[in-house]
């Protein structure tokens, strides 16, 4: 069976000029790879009448189905329903039938409705509406002699659960698509993506089904496994010797799985040891006790935050296991990790004390930062992991 091509077209000045981040194309190129449908090719155009009408037509003309998003509201601008019209050559005609539909929503959200939302009942002629649930803008489908265009509102929330409950099983109906794509995602903190390249490229380049490729990220590299098969149970049949021989190549170096943090991960080692922690920061900001916090960390019982100027860092490693000790008094914990970086030596300094002594650590992350702040509370994080595996 040929596979199922298709485009995303996101349509918005707003998204060229960069005032709202474009989620919907990630959500829809997602849900696409979960369903086995490959997606060709992602467009961005403005609100010009002319340059949707092209970018519609060139995609039609390499792939079966055309994704849109935006465009399908009640003002002068939204004028992706008189595009697609135009395009496939069927005149807007009103829907009495939808105008109440629409109207019954607004009576909803207790909204008041204005002349201008009867653009919103005109629909291609012989298209189908896609019901709103969520939302005032009705999507469209219109099947065409060269593909298949389906129209979706922008509003994220809108947008996915139209996607989910209408869109994708009506592409699996119409293509016979009877397969998924399924992945899993293994998540490494501290090492570099060159490095884990180098250990893995074998299974990157020969690898058929399940493939295997790397996803750099600021706080963590993913590899990402992905089988096609036709359900859940057997992609992971086909995942799960891939998976253990990456395990192999990097022991205990796998921090979590999908959805796993490293904070997450460290808060239940501590539960299973019944240690718990304090912990005193410094350039990091309070990074590492938000986060803990943020995972509802039970094992996390408190932290300080202390400017870096106040402290002498001629012996960095003698005040942080100082700091760690009296954190360790104040909230009267079984381990403290205090971490003190210094930007002068270009260097942090991180200790961890616990029931069978201390672990020390230095490493080279001494910004100020936001996205450095991360890093410093990842990699001390990271460490303890670590430590608590017998990595």
């Amino acid at each position: 069976m040929a596979t199922t091509q298709a485009e995303i077209l996101m349509i918005g000045t707003e998204l060229l000029l960069g005032q709202i981040e474009d989620t919907n194309a990630t959500h829809i190129a997602q849900v696409l790879a979960d369903n086995g449908i490959n997606l060709y090719q992602k467009t961005t155009v403005g609100d010009n009448h002319e340059r949707i009408c092209d970018a519609l037509r060139e995609a039609l003309s390499r792939s079966d189905v055309v994704l849109c998003s935006g465009g399908l509201g009640p003002t002068e601008d939204d004028i992706t329903r008189e595009c697609v019209a135009e395009v496939t050559d069927r005149p807007l005609e009103y829907h009495e039938d939808i105008f109440e539909l629409i109207e019954s929503m607004f009576t909803r959200y207790n909204l008041r409705m204005t002349e201008n939302n009867k653009k919103q009942a005109m629909v291609p002629r012989d298209a189908t509406m896609i019901e709103n649930p969520n939302g005032t803008a009705p999507g469209l489908l219109v099947e065409d002699a060269r593909g298949i265009v389906i129209c979706m509102p922008g509003v994220p929330r809108e947008l996915k659960a139209m996607l989910s409950d209408t869109v994708i099983p009506y592409l699996r109906d119409r293509f016979g698509l009877s397969e998924i794509i399924h992945y899993r995602v293994l998540k490494i903190c501290g090492l570099g993506e060159s490095h884990i390249d180098n250990t893995i490229g074998d299974l990157i380049t020969d690898s058929k089904n399940p493939t295997v490729g790397v996803l750099a990220n600021p706080l963590s590299v993913r590899i990402r496994i992905a089988a096609k098969a036709g359900d859940i149970a057997a992609a992971n049949a086909l995942i799960d010797p891939v998976d253990a021989e990456i395990r192999r190549r990097f022991p205990k170096l796998i921090m979590g799985v999908d959805e796993d943090t490293v904070e997450g991960v460290v808060n239940a080692l501590l539960v299973e040891r019944e240690w718990t922690l304090a912990v005193v920061e410094t350039i990091s900001g309070g990074m590492i006790g938000q986060r803990l916090t943020a995972v509802s960390a039970s094992q996390f019982k408190g932290a300080r935050i202390l400017p870096i100027e106040t402290l002498d860092l001629r012996n960095a490693s003698k005040m942080a296991r100082e700091l760690a000790q009296q954190a360790q008094d104040e909230f009267s914990t079984s381990c403290a990790l205090a971490v003190l970086s210094d930007p002068e030596a270009g260097a942090t300094t991180a200790v961890f004390i616990h029931p069978d002594g201390h672990e020390e650590w230095t490493f080279g992350r001494p910004g100020r930062s936001e996205i450095m702040q991360a890093r410093i509370a990842t990699v001390s994080l990271e460490f303890i992991r670590r430590f608590l595996v017998g990595a």
